[in-house]
């Protein structure tokens, strides 16, 4: 067990699950652990500009009431007592939730976000929220109402989006867990950025009612679209993943959620296939060697690992229905100047080029919307047959690990002229996409962990596929791992 005697940098670095432990042992108060973390916010926030919107009244009531709770012998919630912050898309009560966008400056919810009600009925003392792009449509966090936030290993580089700000704030030990969301990406890429965990549950297990987008009011939910935890451990991960799990008790009336039993509760036990090269998509040498060192580890600790297992699926193919089908549902949640500027960045562009490609996703017709539908159900069909002879598949989650920022314009259509470095040379920026959809696409499970290396001065992670609903079978995977090969490190400097 963790010593209270500890620094307060050593107690707001340590994971949730020994915070609990600490605060279940009294060796600290919620009040005091909520006290050590705000400190530490405005102490070290100001150079990573993670932590965007603070309610340090609420949260005192909160731990204060968590402390009344433990002292009257009450048995202790799931997150008692445990400091977190949560993504600026998701409404919680009391506070702004702006997505980054200034036409949300004023808004502030009265009722929380479904997922966040969750959170708040768990024990959790929520005193924050952390930043993100305007729209969590990038993945650089920046935005004209809290500006850039930098990545704590090196602040010349992104922390990824959209759940950048989420993963910086837990990279940095400014809180113990985090909300964030995923469409395109939006915790995996944050995560591998950032040196953290993160969980993209399968499509539909978590409510995404009170996220932006879509726009305050909507409650139907986006295809393709989740919420998941942010941690810094995989034990974490699956902590608050059991808190959120469900959706609203209106979609859950007469219904309960079932899923499988991880597959194994050995790490040797696992059947990995490790997908690591750059021919389907691109991937920078440098970081694919780090993948390497990855498989390497698991294979000197027993574990079977086949480097040349696909998925019989299309690469190509299922990056496009990917695209058409993510740029369908952010087409139609722009504002009209948006979607004309991309409609007309479209036109003027050439065939097969991503502008053109996203101009005629926004455009689709219903009968095209329906075919993609199709695609997207036969390539989950094929990804079910790989996954009964595979129980994981590692694979990278962007072509990069943290790249320098790149914010001369924010604007979405800037997203069709920047570059990426890679080997050398350079592409498009959209490729960035391409990782992460290829899970998207299948509504899979996806758990992205650190491999233990960096990559110059940052480091790098993977994720770890598994079957839909297989999500016990990730996050056993990665605890796993976690406790063979180590887990968190401590950014330099932090």
């Amino acid at each position: 067990m963790p010593s209270s005697k500890m620094s307060a940098d050593e107690m707001c670095l340590l994971s949730a699950t020994e915070q609990k432990m600490l605060l279940a042992s009294r060796r600290i108060s919620a009040l005091e652990l909520l006290d050590l973390q705000l400190n530490r916010v405005k102490r070290l926030n100001p150079s990573c500009n993670a932590v965007v919107t603070l309610d340090e009244e609420a949260a005192r009531r909160q731990a204060r009431i968590a402390d009344e709770k433990l002292a009257r012998g009450e048995a202790m919630a799931p997150l008692h007592g445990l400091p977190m912050t949560i993504k600026d898309s998701f409404a919680v009560a009391g506070m702004a939730a702006t997505c980054g966008l200034e036409e949300l400056r004023g808004y502030r919810p009265n009722e929380d976000a479904v997922a966040v009600a969750k959170i708040r009925a768990a024990g959790a003392v929520i005193f924050g929220k952390t930043n993100l792009p305007a729209g969590a449509a990038d993945h650089q966090s920046c935005n004209t109402l809290f500006g850039l936030t930098r990545n704590p290993w090196d602040g010349e580089r992104t922390v990824g989006g959209s759940s950048g700000g989420s993963a910086a704030a837990l990279a940095a030990g400014l809180t113990t867990l985090e909300l964030g969301s995923d469409i395109g990406g939006s915790i995996r890429v944050p995560a591998h950025f950032c040196g953290v965990y993160g969980h993209k549950p399968s499509y539909g297990l978590v409510s995404t009612e009170g996220h932006i987008p879509p726009p305050p009011g909507h409650i139907a939910p986006a295809e393709l679209g989740v919420a998941g935890p942010l941690a810094r451990s995989a034990f974490d991960l699956e902590m608050l993943f059991d808190v959120v799990l469900g959706m609203s008790d209106l979609d859950a009336a007469g219904a309960e959620v079932w899923l499988p039993a991880a597959r194994h509760d050995d790490l040797r036990s696992f059947r990995v296939a490790i997908w690591n090269d750059g021919q389907a998509y691109p991937l920078d040498d440098g970081y694919a060697a780090a993948i390497d060192g990855l498989a390497d580890d698991l294979t000197r600790l027993g574990v079977a690992v086949n480097r040349t297992a696909r998925p019989p699926i299309d690469p190509a193919a299922s990056h496009d229905v990917y695209l058409q089908t993510l740029f369908g549902i952010i087409g139609a949640g722009l504002p009209p100047p948006a979607r004309e500027e991309l409609l007309a960045a479209g036109d003027a562009a050439e065939s097969g080029s991503y502008p053109r490609r996203v101009a005629d996703a926004v455009r689709q017709s219903l009968p095209q919307h329906f075919a993609a539908a199709e695609q997207r159900h036969q390539i989950y069909r094929a990804w079910r047959r790989f996954f009964a002879d595979y129980d994981v598949l590692l694979c990278p989650v962007t072509p990069t690990v943290a790249f320098p920022h790149d914010i001369e314009r924010l604007d979405l259509a800037a997203q069709f002229t920047r570059r990426l470095l890679v080997n050398g040379g350079t592409i498009p920026y959209m490729d960035n996409l391409a990782w992460p959809g290829l899970v998207t696409v299948a509504n899979l499970p996806a758990t992205a962990i650190p491999t233990g290396r960096r990559v110059g001065r940052v480091p790098a992670g993977v994720q770890v596929v598994g079957p839909y609903l297989g999500e016990r079978t990730t996050l056993r995977f990665a605890q796993l791992a976690e406790q063979a090969l180590g887990g968190f490190a401590r950014p330099p400097g932090i």
